[in-house]
């Protein structure tokens, strides 16, 4: 059980971060293209950027799997 508490914090410590310097640099997040398809529905997604919709459903996830790996391989060591 504390096993998956341990990935869960590191995972979101991980997506805290990232999110924070994402937003610094202009792309999209989550929170954002939430908001935007909530009023615009799949409208929304041709009034984002490419880089936008690449961070959003390529690379975030990809980040978020490394950091459960992370914390997996973290979580083994100690």
């Amino acid at each position: 059980m504390f096993k998956i508490y341990f990935c869960g914090l590191v995972v979101l410590i991980i997506a805290i971060v990232v999110n924070i310097l994402i937003k610094n640099l202009g792309v999209l997040t989550w929170y954002d293209f939430g908001s935007m398809f909530l009023v615009s529905g799949f409208h929304s997604i041709k009034q984002i950027s490419l880089l936008s919709i690449c961070w959003l459903f390529f690379v975030y996830p990809f980040i978020l799997g490394l950091s459960y790996f992370l914390a997996d391989k973290l979580y083994n060591i100690f």
